[in-house]
């Protein structure tokens, strides 16, 4: 059905010419499809192209140093309940989910990726012991 794919700069775009004049000219830049016929062209939306904002990934990962470093001044125990509290939470956070209350979904990342740092530590501390 689909003969060719291609990216098209808007100027090499055809149409028939019943389709011509309805159709406004753009500076779109997007995908075309060419179908069987090679009159017949249709184009798709790409999606802009987004780079990371170096600012916010810095201080995402400053905070992140930082909880580490609160993590590991904390002792194995006070890890051990902090995970079980978080693992609770979790769990009550699925209840509201499933209860359709509201919550706020973003928790969810939050508190699994906080149980996760608080598990390497200890995965740490383990092998360091020589366990």
């Amino acid at each position: 059905m689909l003969g060719a794919i291609s990216i098209a700069p808007p100027s090499t775009v055809t149409f028939p010419a019943k389709l011509l004049s309805p159709i406004p000219k753009s500076s779109f830049n997007g995908l075309r499809f060419q179908r069987a016929c090679p009159n017949t062209v249709v184009r798709l939306p790409t999606a802009p192209f987004r780079r990371p904002c170096s600012s916010s990934s810095v201080v995402m990962m400053a905070k992140r140093e930082e909880e580490m470093k609160e993590i590991r001044t904390k002792t194995t125990e006070e890890i051990n309940e902090e995970v079980v509290e978080l693992k609770g939470e979790l769990f009550m956070l699925r209840l509201q989910k499933s209860a359709r209350n509201e919550f706020t979904s973003s928790e969810f990342r939050r508190m699994r990726k906080r149980i996760a740092r608080l598990l390497t530590v200890k995965r740490e501390r383990e092998i360091d012991d020589g366990i």
